[in-house]
């Protein structure tokens, strides 16, 4: 199981909730998060109400679409649009585009049932909310009002589309699902049809996968069924790939969805979420440095879009792009990619310069663009960071962090020291005793310390200091499996443990911690930088040559060394 300290993509659906929420309704939706770790970051709603009549449809977004009952060219020109903005996960901007279909066409059936499907559940937790599932219904029913002209098959989905927002709460995906299911089983070659049946399966399950990767739910087992068959088919549809990528990612052989990944940005070039997507399958299989660039150029999509499009709210406003920063942020923190990193950690504290003290998300994301300028920034940039006001601890923790990882990097023992000493002191802020994810930020802040205490520990040449700083921040974050989205705290802290332990002489233990950890961070480079040390260590220079190979692989930084490992 992945803790919240670690799952940076469960953090970001779960924190988004008002600061209200009771602690153990916000603890219980975090390990329903952990368990079902599905979602690229809260979406909300997408029941905006946002006129539709100047909305410009960007092209490159993907394929999708099928004809309609419509005699209506650019209504069904804006369906299409719809479908493909919906598997792009712009779920306000598919919307909108379902409502423009259906303005330009009243009559049409298939145009309110994309309306209705877009504002319904999706895979970012939004259209769950009681007003986006009201409006929802209305749309579907009115599809079924119109669905004179629109072919048996589509009424037969507009009918389970109305079973997805009527009847028993409780019972509502798994009717949908189920009709889906036998609609697509009756249109076995519909690859539109098998990716809404996976999609729907895939959001009714509880839980998606075990602690060995197995599924966890026999609707995952039938998702998972659908998508391949449908990839065999069609190995180049970019929801059925968008979908896949997701549903493999923890499963315990995320590598299937490479070959797929490695083709989506291609088929969807314009679309930032679908750029974005390989890199849940690269980040988890320990591609970083493609990982760094498949989030900056969606960041720099997310750009674009707002120049030809204007979206409601712009940049800021795209629920998204706060996790393709943070996402790029953590993949260059691990390639050693100062440049784009750095670029990356300016732009999320420069788009997201006012930060509410409830929203924790944006304050624990925070941390990586912090990470980043103490880890690669210069001196005078770590000096021009300005410090979080009183009202958000998480982000002075991380501003302290940053320029002890800067003073790690100048050699200066006494500047880490105090940094630690002032990341200790605000572990008594009355905020990190109460309320949402409680353990969570306790958790966040005693590690952030520990890691700096052995920082300075390792410089001052005190390696029994640095284990045990190390190993306790190491057993802070080790409460669940580690990897896979970029986590909170950036790195495998094992690794850190490794090079203590190296320097206190004990090149095995050493050597199998980094072994061990390189299970949940696959060719995370300085590990095998660490690894090398150690098999030198130990005589093995031929295992020591190797792993220095391994740890120039996914590397793009400059020199490594054991006390900033």
């Amino acid at each position: 199981m992945r803790t919240i300290l670690l799952a940076g993509v469960c953090l970001g659906s779960i924190l988004c909730a008002p600061a209200a929420v009771a602690d153990a309704t916000a603890d219980r939706a975090a390990r329903e998060m952990i368990e079902n770790p599905q979602v690229c970051g809260r979406a909300g709603t997408a029941n905006s109400g946002t006129p539709v009549a100047d909305m410009v449809m960007v092209e490159g977004v993907g394929d999708g679409g099928f004809l309609i009952d419509t005699t209506n060219p650019e209504a069904q020109a804006w369906f299409n649009h719809g479908v493909r903005l919906r598997w792009a996960f712009e779920h306000s901007e598919s919307v909108r585009a379902f409502r423009k279909a259906r303005s330009l066409d009243p009559s049409c059936a298939m145009c309110a049932w994309g309306e209705a499907w877009a504002l319904g559940p999706n895979l970012n937790g939004g259209g769950n909310d009681p007003d986006s599932q009201a409006t929802a219904l209305k749309a579907a029913r009115d599809a079924r009002r119109l669905g004179r002209r629109a072919t048996p098959m589509q009424r037969q989905m507009i009918d389970a589309l109305i079973q997805r927002y009527s009847g028993r709460e409780a019972t509502r995906a798994e009717r949908y699902a189920t009709r889906m299911d036998r609609i697509a089983l009756r249109h076995p070659d519909d690859v539109t049809l098998a990716a809404l049946t996976a999609d729907a399966w895939m959001l009714k399950a509880d839980k998606w996968w075990d602690d060995d990767g197995k599924a966890a739910d026999p609707a995952i087992t039938r998702a998972m069924s659908i998508l391949e068959t449908s990839l065999a088919k069609a190995p180049e549809d970019p929801g059925t790939i968008h979908l896949y990528i997701h549903l493999t990612e923890w499963s315990d052989d995320p590598h299937k969805a490479i070959p797929y990944g490695e083709r989506l940005a291609r088929l969807a070039p314009s679309a930032s979420h679908l750029v974005h997507m390989p890199s849940h399958t690269f980040y988890r299989v320990g591609r970083y440095k493609d990982a760094m660039m498949s989030n900056v150029n969606a960041v720099a999509l997310d750009k674009r879009y707002n120049e030809l499009a204007a979206p409601p709210g712009g940049v800021v406003g795209m629920p998204l792009h706060g996790h393709n920063l943070h996402f790029g942020m953590g993949g260059a923190l691990m390639a050693g990619g100062a440049e784009e990193g750095l670029k990356l950690a300016e732009g999320f504290l420069t788009t997201y310069p006012e930060v509410s003290p409830d929203n924790l998300w944006r304050q624990a994301m925070s941390n990586n663009a912090y990470a980043l300028y103490g880890r690669y920034g210069s001196a005078e940039q770590v000096a021009a960071l300005k410090k979080p006001a009183d009202t958000l601890p998480m982000m002075q923790i991380s501003w302290h962090y940053a320029r002890g990882e800067a003073a790690a990097r100048a050699g200066d023992v006494a500047a880490v020291r105090a940094e630690a000493e002032a990341i200790a002191a605000l572990r008594d802020h009355g905020s990190f005793a109460t309320g949402p994810m409680v353990e969570m930020r306790a958790g966040f802040v005693e590690i952030s310390q520990r890691i700096l205490e052995g920082r300075a520990a390792m410089l001052a040449g005190d390696a029994d200091a640095a284990v045990t700083a190390f190993a306790r921040a190491a057993e802070i974050q080790g409460m669940g499996e580690e990897g896979g989205d970029p986590p909170i705290i950036w790195y495998p802290i094992r690794r850190s443990l490794a090079a203590a332990l190296l320097a206190k002489g004990d090149a095995a233990a050493a050597r199998a911690k980094v072994v061990e950890l390189l299970e949940d961070w696959p060719s995370d480079p300085y590990s095998y930088f660490v690894l090398a040390q150690a098999e030198t260590a130990l005589g093995n220079e031929a295992a020591a040559d190797d792993a220095r190979r391994r740890s120039r692989v996914e590397w793009v930084g400059g020199q490594m060394a054991l006390n900033l490992a």
